[in-house]
């Protein structure tokens, strides 16, 4: 048996064609995926019968039992989980590149087993990356290698902090022929400790930063962020005109206190806090108190409870001068992403809001939406910031399945938000 063609090196968004050809009609193959860091093994393993042809091919064929079920050309890539003890032997110190990820096929007719590794990037070899560290900004640049100008993106994180998420993001928008920069805004050096007045001129500060480079096109400029980082997406979309298009993960129409929390808000600007959700009228109290007794209490619910308490808090998206994308996980733990961007989509609606608004909700998803193929198996873990246990939600097939579906609708909604025009 062998593998059809595989790269040695893609981007990790890439969906590969995984086939095994030359083997026995009906013959039981079963394919594993490993990688490893920071010494945790991460392995998927999946079991298929070949066709009549002698071929398993995943992108057609559900395996018979396995880490996943059903058709999935990239079921391997998100299904891997941790392992220990007997099942991680054999897989330990072979490679401790976590981006690497090898695959192998066995036979139970005693061959040997083949295997193939493929390293996965973020910087494809057509774009290129620099340190931001200019006019007070701590960041990475990342663009196409070939000369723009090109339509750009400004990337924010949530509340862990520093360059985590926005940097991989940048990378892949950069690896699909975006100028884009990776924005800390605190828990980097020079930076605020934690989330807490973060004054928005200093993102003001980056999308001037940012136009005046001569690889970026600056007409053509949207943000993205997630969870904290969607909020503030919608925030910057409301406060800075020359934002063409806005995506928000996991996002929240309403803005909410610093994190951990200070007695503070989130954000300033002009030297005020943006107003926030952080008191409770008597009504939604009460209303919380009862839902504290029935088991279903979440206070990020509780200001959409009191209309005018939560119109207080909520950031004006209305302003924002061209499309919105919104994306969110129904079964999100972390915050109740779909009912929060909801309520911004209310605010659109009611205002007559001139431009596209889209919102992508998906069953069985959770907080942990972003680029596909990354595992979605481990959906527990504890906040780097602030040390609290935190649940992501969903299910690993549904967080995938939201992975997948919207990354290309995510990107084909940039290329129309920033086309010519």
């Amino acid at each position: 048996m062998k593998f059809d063609t595989l790269p040695p090196t893609c981007l990790v968004d890439e969906t590969l064609v995984i086939r095994v050809l030359d083997l026995h009609a009906g013959a039981r193959i079963t394919l594993k995926l490993w990688s490893s860091f920071s010494d945790v093994v991460l392995l998927s393993s999946a079991t298929f019968i070949a066709d009549s042809n002698g071929i398993v091919d995943l992108g057609s064929q559900a395996p018979v039992s396995g880490s996943y079920r059903g058709v999935d050309a990239m079921g391997l890539f998100w299904s891997r989980a941790p392992v220990h003890g007997d099942v991680a032997k054999g897989f330990e110190g072979k490679s401790t590149d976590p981006f690497t990820a090898t695959l192998t096929a066995e036979g139970e007719d005693g061959a040997p087993p083949i295997s193939h590794p493929i390293r996965r990037v973020f910087l494809g070899p057509a774009a290129v990356s620099r340190d931001v560290k200019v006019d007070g900004l701590v960041g990475r640049m990342f663009e196409p290698a070939h000369q723009g100008p090109h339509r750009a993106v400004l990337v924010v994180g949530g509340s862990n902090g520093g360059l985590a998420w926005s940097q991989e993001m940048a990378a892949l928008l950069a690896s699909r022929g975006y100028a884009a920069l990776a924005l800390a805004y605190f828990a980097a050096e020079g930076l605020p400790p934690t989330l807490d007045r973060i004054p928005l001129e200093y993102f003001g500060t980056a999308l001037e930063w940012m136009s005046a480079q001569p690889g970026v096109a600056a007409k053509h400029l949207a943000v993205v962020g997630i969870s904290r980082g969607g909020e503030l997406a919608l925030l910057l979309g409301a406060t800075y005109p020359g934002i063409r298009a806005v995506v928000a993960y996991v996002p929240s129409g309403i803005a909410w206190p610093a994190y951990p929390p200070t007695g503070h808000g989130a954000w300033t600007l002009n030297g005020k806090e943006v107003p926030y959700a952080d008191t409770l009228s008597y009504d939604a109290s009460r209303r919380s108190s009862a839902g504290i007794e029935a088991g279903k209490f979440d206070c990020y619910l509780v200001p959409l409870e009191d209309a005018d308490f939560a119109d207080r808090a909520a950031i004006p998206v209305e302003r924002i001068n061209g499309p919105v994308l919104l994306i969110s996980g129904a079964d999100d733990q972390l915050w109740p992403s779909s009912e929060l961007a909801e309520f911004a989509v209310r605010r659109f609606t009611q205002t007559g809001f001139p431009h596209r608004v889209e919102h992508l909700k998906y069953a069985n998803a959770g907080h942990s939406i972003g680029w596909p193929n990354g595992p979605t198996t481990m959906l527990k873990f504890k906040h780097p910031v602030s040390g609290e246990d935190m649940d992501m939600g969903g299910t690993p097939e549904g967080t995938a399945h939201a992975r997948q579906d919207s990354w290309s609708r995510m990107l084909a909604f940039l290329q129309r938000a920033l086309a010519d025009g």
